[in-house]
């Protein structure tokens, strides 16, 4: 038991570290200190590693926390919780497998419609790669929230 703990707790702490490390240092950062172009190649090289971490901790975050609170013992902090790690894994899935490619996709159309000067096309995909950035944007905000409601409710239980 203490193992799957390790286990859980390593995994909460590993992913929700990388996820505010890259949501509110590493991106700031290379976003104003690089040029447009380099900052969405870098990024296009780092966001695999970074859904795979979600990924891989999200699926054990999961299963270890069914394993060590079995669903017939739950109270309304167990639903919470769990509530709240399987909003972060599902909309990590939704960030890597569905709106991120997309977002990498108008990147590269928009700066080939860039080096071919045509303003028109470039216009309309900054226009659709903002609001896909937008919707991912706003599913990093909903895991970003839901780690901080678990990590509040895994704090929580530990007060006296």
């Amino acid at each position: 038991m203490i193992i799957l703990r390790f286990i859980h707790l390593f995994a909460f702490i590993f992913w929700y570290g990388t996820l505010l490390y890259f949501t509110f240092i590493q991106a700031p950062l290379l976003f104003t200190n690089l040029p447009r172009e380099v900052f969405g190649e870098v990024q296009s090289k780092l966001f695999p590693a970074y859904y795979l971490i979600s990924y891989i901790c999200g699926a054990f975050l999961v299963v270890t926390y069914h394993l060590l609170h079995p669903l017939r013992n739950y109270v309304t902090q167990d639903c919470v919780k769990i509530t709240a790690l399987c909003l972060m894994l599902l909309f990590s899935l939704g960030q890597g497998l569905w709106i991120g490619p997309k977002v990498a996709k108008l990147r590269l159309e928009r700066q080939v419609a860039e080096q071919a000067k045509d303003q028109p096309k470039t216009e309309s995909l900054r226009l659709e790669f903002g609001k896909a950035h937008g919707i991912s944007s706003f599913f990093n905000l909903i895991v970003i929230v839901s780690g901080t409601v678990y990590l509040f409710y895994y704090f929580r239980e530990m007060s006296p």
